[in-house]
């Protein structure tokens, strides 16, 4: 009977080592989020990033490594970090450049030292070793490269003769970038979008609400790092990617902060912007909230869309789900949290969660709705009011108009006391202004000689109001209601193939406006405005 054989080192292959990297770092960028996780790590408060033009390099004033802490951090899948405490801690990140980039070295220097460390990984030996091996296999010869006989030959530890750091922290260079990854590395608006998703960065100074929701973050110890990208000649201070246009009308709505907690533990806090009309927000990358563990993002905003009962209120906030509990650990590739009883007691608590939001962001909606409808009145009853003293003889265009009033009259009526609270003064006048052209009409339509001398005070009382401006409010309203059906699509974040997209358009410029009158085609857009409105709330 043969020997108990037990596992050995030389039982695991090299090959490990591009599968661990490839499966945990799918995007090319994700090496970047890994270094600048250690940078935070080391508490630095800068961190400066380069690419320029087929290097990078990620310099930081964090506290550094000592020799022996750089010999902790070569270990592969071993790491002394708290994940309870600390962004990265599985051990693997420092390989994360393995399809990168051919040479790693990382320069770094702790308050106690009076010399620079040097860590040196060559990916490219690395990559040529196992393709020799592959090439032994396919001639039907044994492996000879196990990955402890693969790490031996491409990483070491030293002190850097050179002294290349001179302060403390640390500085990783990431040299002669790989041809696939060499464009997207070199594209400014891809990297910047990277950044802004997943490293804990302060907001725009002229975002409106950013010294709001900094306070609130700073007091739940959740601190910024600055980040200053250079690539090439352009460099730039990087920031949150939230900023006022964002919103309809630059932004009405103050934040709003929920708590998150399943009763029995809490979980952390959310920060809510909601779009100041009553459509999705413009900027399609910023629809949804972002849920974020020390600052980097878990998954993308589409992670709590499912639990909308309508998904159109998830289209029209921004914000952030910062996480605090720190049980709830994310999982290695960053696209949820590990599974524990902490994770399902979070998702039993994101559905009371999005409860309350909805319920906040649907009284804002309704008040939205009640304004957009006074508004559309409004400029509607003024220009019926600047026409009627043409008209007070046109019996059939006083019987169309009479129609249009009763139809205000029961546009406003649902929302009579939302805005008798939020637009009293305009609602008065509204309601003023649709029972003077209503008596007028009547009195028009029912005219008798005794009452021409009361038509005449109520003619002249109509003509006085023409030079009336439109208020802020009616001016809002107007830019609200799309202007033809293509600007309606893209107001509800509907997504269209771009041939079906040209048909409408088509239609639309060629047929529904050559047919209908301005006024026609207005109130067409509204119904169909209205429609939409009603389709969302189911």
């Amino acid at each position: 009977m043969p020997d108990r054989i037990k596992f050995s080192k030389e039982d695991i292959g090299g090959e490990i080592l591009p599968i661990l990297t490839t499966g945990l770092y799918r995007n090319k960028l994700d090496a970047l989020r890994e270094y600048i996780q250690n940078s935070i790590d080391a508490e630095c408060k800068e961190i400066e990033l380069v690419i320029d033009p087929d290097t990078i390099m990620v310099d930081d004033d964090g506290y550094g490594m000592s020799f022996d802490e750089a010999k902790t951090a070569i270990k592969l899948g071993i790491s002394e970090k708290n994940p309870e405490e600390d962004v990265g801690f599985r051990g693997i990140g420092i390989y994360s450049a393995y399809n990168l980039c051919d040479c790693l070295d990382i320069y770094t220097r702790s308050e106690s030292d009076k010399h620079c460390n040097l860590i040196h990984i060559d990916f490219k030996s690395a990559r040529r070793a196992l393709i020799e091996d592959q090439e032994r296999k396919k001639q039907n010869m044994p492996t000879n490269l196990y990955l402890e006989k693969l790490l031996e030959e491409i990483v070491y530890v030293d002190v850097d003769q050179e002294n290349t750091l001179t302060k403390v922290g640390t500085r990783a260079i990431m040299s002669d970038l790989l041809d696939e990854v060499y464009k997207e590395l070199n594209d400014w608006e891809k990297v910047v979008g990277y950044l802004r998703d997943v490293v804990p960065l302060p907001f725009q100074e002229d975002f409106k609400y950013a010294s709001e929701i900094q306070e609130r973050l700073e007091e739940a110890g959740h601190n910024v790092v600055t980040v200053t990208l250079q690539i090439g000649n352009t460099r730039e201070e990087i920031t949150r990617p939230y900023y006022n246009a964002m919103f309809a009308h630059g932004g009405k709505h103050s934040p709003k902060f929920f708590e998150i907690s399943d009763g029995k533990q809490r979980y952390g806090f959310a920060w809510v912007c909601i779009n100041d009309a009553r459509r999705v927000l413009k900027d399609t990358i910023l629809r949804g909230l972002l849920i974020k563990k020390f600052g980097f993002s878990i998954s993308d905003r589409n992670y709590l869309e499912p639990y909308f009962a309508r998904p159109v209120f998830n289209r029209r906030i921004t914000g952030e789900v910062i996480i605090q509990n720190k049980k709830l650990i994310p999982n290695a590739a960053r696209s949820d949290f590990e599974h524990n009883s902490t994770r399902q007691g979070f998702i039993q608590a994101l559905p009371k969660f999005i409860k309350q939001l909805s319920e906040w962001a649907n009284t804002i909606q309704e008040e939205a709705k009640a304004r957009d409808i006074l508004g559309y009145v409004l400029i509607n009853l003024r220009e019926i009011n600047n026409k009627l003293p043409s008209i007070r003889r046109d019996k059939e265009a006083l019987l169309e108009v009479n129609n249009y009033l009763y139809y205000f009259q029961h546009e406003l009526r649902p929302h009579r006391t939302t805005l008798k609270r939020i637009e009293s003064s305009s609602y008065e006048e509204a309601d003023t202004l649709l029972n003077e052209c209503k008596e007028i009409v009547k009195s028009a339509l029912t005219q008798k000689v005794e009452d021409q001398e009361k038509i005449e005070q109520q003619v002249i009382r109509s003509i006085q109001r023409e030079a009336a401006e439109l208020t802020e409010a009616e001016e809002e309203t107007k830019e609200d209601i799309p202007k033809d059906i293509i600007e309606l699509i893209q107001a509800y974040g509907i997504r269209l193939p771009e041939e079906v997209t040209e048909l409408l358009r088509l239609l639309d410029d060629n047929y529904l406006k050559a047919i209908l009158n301005r006024k026609e085609y207005t109130e067409m857009i509204k119904e169909l405005k209205d429609f939409l409105d009603e389709q969302s709330e189911i």
